[in-house]
């Protein structure tokens, strides 16, 4: 098991067979038989072809960048067998010895430095507990929320019971009731951050109820080895996308994050500062703040492109299998469809640095933690696939991205790319991470099941 963090994962749903499972690892180191039954509800064809490795992981010895890729020399899995989803109770599975996989240790830092500011609707709030789940309990880090008064006679019960559920996740939440329109109960925020800040504060910061951070222990350390919040400082995400840039210009984009610097904020909040910003006609937070900024201050945003505003549509897997680190992640159930808080679940076995770290093995398989295991049927090496492009698998012209996303290479062909996806991540207590990622066949022309179409289905099991 890791030791404490600064930060915990929180542990998920635990399975029933996990102590039986537990127990026939520690019995030998070769599994021979298997009841599979449990893979069944996520298959959809007949017969599959399935394939599973455990894994334990050790830490880097170095405190480097994690990097976006890291070749072994050495298989992921053994070979697939071709299983029929109706009898899955006594399978026989070829295996190979415990996969050791090295991932980076979590830095210790003062979560404290951090107030985070959302302003969003009650019902939201609740669907953003999932995915702050991950990041924020049993920090030292202020969560502070605007929401819009509930005309609902219930909604006073509803408000308790979101209190509870994020005093019951170790979240510091703090609920502020504003009347005011949504533009102006964002940016009224800063205000309210400024004033509730605590002697530790360096950092006020402007997110959506869909920002994502994948390591806020990571997201500390480079903010404090890459800017100094003793000065006027605004660090934030500009948008990968051309079309919104010039749309709305070069301003901070607040779903990948907005961070003001404690005497950025002093200045900001001066009444004859504050009330002209206040007043600004627009109603989209974001802009308010980068017009009361161009009016009110020659500090200007430093754009740093680990914030992933995310202006993307559609297929957004190639974005999520570069490797790079992401200090933040945004539109994950708006704009595109990658479920986050699923993926961040290894983190509970891995640490927070492993989720969506890349590795690439013989027999041209790569795993995307938390996202993907891909098989590249032409192979990878010798320069046919250059994986430190990204594959530009979401709607749009290349050149709309490749500002903040590039370099970028077109999107595979199905033929050339077999890949599975992650449908499932759960916590087994005493044991692991199990992950199931799923290759899903669809080989009709209108995008239907076929009869004889046979799915893909890889298991990783991450040891504690």
């Amino acid at each position: 098991m890791f030791p404490s963090q600064t930060t915990r994962p929180i542990k998920h749903k635990v399975l029933p067979y996990a102590k039986v499972l537990l127990s026939t690892i520690k019995a030998q180191d070769q599994l021979s038989t298997e009841d599979l039954s449990y893979i069944a509800r996520h298959v959809g064809t007949p017969r599959f072809e399935y394939s599973q490795r455990r894994i334990k992981t050790r830490y880097l010895t170095t405190d480097d960048e994690r990097p976006s890729l890291t070749y072994l020399d050495q298989p992921l899995l053994p070979d697939f067998q071709l299983l029929i989803k109706d009898n899955l109770s006594y399978i026989s599975l070829p295996k190979l010895p415990t996969l050791t996989l090295s991932v980076p240790r979590s830095p210790q830092v003062d979560t404290s430095i951090l107030s985070f500011g959302i302003s969003t609707k009650l019902v939201r709030l609740k669907y953003a507990l999932p995915q702050l789940n991950h990041w924020l309990p049993n920090s030292n880090a202020q969560l502070h929320v605007s929401i819009p008064p509930e005309p609902s006679p219930s909604s006073s019960h509803n408000f308790q019971e979101i209190e509870s559920a994020y005093r019951t996740a170790a979240i510091n939440l703090t609920l502020h009731i504003s009347d005011l329109p949504f533009a102006k109960s964002y940016f009224k925020l800063i205000k309210t951050l400024y004033e509730a800040r605590t002697p530790n504060t360096k950092w006020l910061v402007l997110i959506d109820d869909d920002t994502f951070v994948p390591s806020l222990p990571y997201l500390i350390r480079h903010l404090s080895t890459h800017y100094d919040a003793e000065k006027e400082v605004l660090v934030a995400a500009l948008s990968d996308s051309l079309a919104q840039i010039r749309e709305l210009g070069m301003l901070p984009f607040g779903g990948g994050g907005i961070f003001i610097s404690v005497p950025l904020a002093a200045s900001l909040v001066r009444p004859e500062v504050w009330d002209a910003c206040l007043s600004i006609p627009n109603d989209q937070g974001d802009q308010v703040v980068n017009e009361c900024l161009n009016a009110h201050s020659i500090v200007r945003p430093s754009f740093d492109y680990g914030l992933q505003q995310m202006d993307i549509r559609g297929d957004a897997s190639g974005y999520f299998e570069s490797g790079r680190r992401m200090l933040t992640v945004h539109h994950w159930r708006t704009w595109y469809d990658v479920n986050v808080p699923l993926a961040s679940n290894v983190s509970t076995a891995c640490g927070f640095e492993c989720v969506f770290q890349r590795w690439a093995f013989n027999g041209d398989f790569v795993l995307s933690n938390g996202i993907s295991v891909v098989e590249y049927t032409k192979g990878i090496k010798e320069g046919r696939i250059d994986l430190e492009k990204v594959e530009k698998t979401w709607d749009g012209e290349a050149g709309n991205f490749v500002h903040h996303v590039g370099p970028l290479r077109e999107p595979m062909a199905k033929e050339d790319k077999r890949d599975a996806r992650l449908v499932e991540a759960s916590v087994l207590e005493g044991v692991g991470v199990r992950q199931v990622y799923i290759e899903r066949v669809k080989s009709g022309e209108d995008g239907e099941r076929k009869e004889g179409d046979v799915e893909r289905v890889v298991e990783l099991l991450w040891l504690f």
